[in-house]
């Protein structure tokens, strides 16, 4: 993202962009979740660990392109969710087998891509809809990927 990006201040942008980014299956939750997921799998599946390392990488960019839009626009992206409460690893799903990992992943992935797609049809600045749209490609993109991995296991 450039540095001479330019977004105004935008009340409603701003609870969009916030949902996205900290909302109850935004990007740092999702981002969590995987992160704890490749954990589970590292000592025992290097190829599992690997694909699940990758997600949480995409989705670690995800959450700073959000945070850059919402500090961009002076907001604070505080790790709180819509309701006001910290983010905490109650939230993560706790599931250890790996097809249990994919199912919990392809869930989260479909919906984010729906609040993606929501909130691009709801914004009308250009700069913060080129943004959205570039991480809803990557969630597409890993939505696919986690359907082939489901496939792979039956």
């Amino acid at each position: 993202m450039q540095s001479k990006l330019i977004i105004k201040p935008n009340g409603y942008y701003e609870g969009i962009v916030k949902g996205l980014y900290s909302g109850n299956e935004g990007e740092v939750l999702t981002f969590l979740q995987e992160m704890y997921q490749a954990n589970i799998v590292f000592p025992f599946e290097k190829e599992q660990y690997e694909f699940l390392r990758k997600l949480y990488e995409d989705d670690i960019e995800h959450t700073k392109r959000l945070a850059q839009i919402l500090v961009l626009m002076g907001a604070d992206p505080k790790l709180i969710n819509i309701q006001n409460v910290w983010i905490s690893g109650k939230s993560i799903d706790y599931v250890k087998s790996y097809k249990q990992i994919l199912y919990t992943n392809l869930e989260l992935k479909e919906k984010i891509i729906i609040d993606y797609k929501t909130a691009i049809n709801k914004i009308e600045d250009n700069n913060i809809k080129l943004i959205l749209s570039l991480n809803l490609e990557d969630e597409i993109l890993h939505k696919n990927i986690i359907i082939k991995q489901i496939e792979k296991l039956k």
